[in-house]
């Protein structure tokens, strides 16, 4: 078995590289899309939705799009109701307004 023998350059080089990743190796990066959850029945969401609005609750909801061209939302925040069948759930500085048939999985 032979040792290679490294100067001291070739061996920082192999170090540097090992530690940071130059351009060339980098590989590109693919947006993640969010894990779709099972639709919970609808008196789930139902009794969930009132029991979180009720207690004050911040819940986790996924919500499906509107549109076809849209993805599903994840978000976690507290929820109110609007008006009979439409919600909303504030998370910081962002309000997602949603109704019933929207909402995908609800978790406190």
């Amino acid at each position: 078995m032979q040792i290679q023998k490294r100067s001291l350059i070739n061996r920082g080089t192999a170090l540097w590289s090992s530690l940071f990743e130059t351009p060339q190796q980098a590989q590109p990066v693919e947006p993640v899309e969010p894990r779709v959850l099972p639709v919970q029945p609808l008196f789930q969401r139902r009794q969930f939705l009132a029991r979180a609005i009720e207690e004050h609750r911040e819940v986790f909801v996924q919500l499906m799009p509107v549109h076809t061209d849209g993805q599903i939302t994840n978000v976690r925040g507290h929820l109110s109701q609007l008006r009979v069948g439409q919600y909303v759930i504030q998370t910081g500085n962002l309000s997602y307004f949603f109704e019933l048939p929207q909402l995908r999985y609800i978790a406190g």
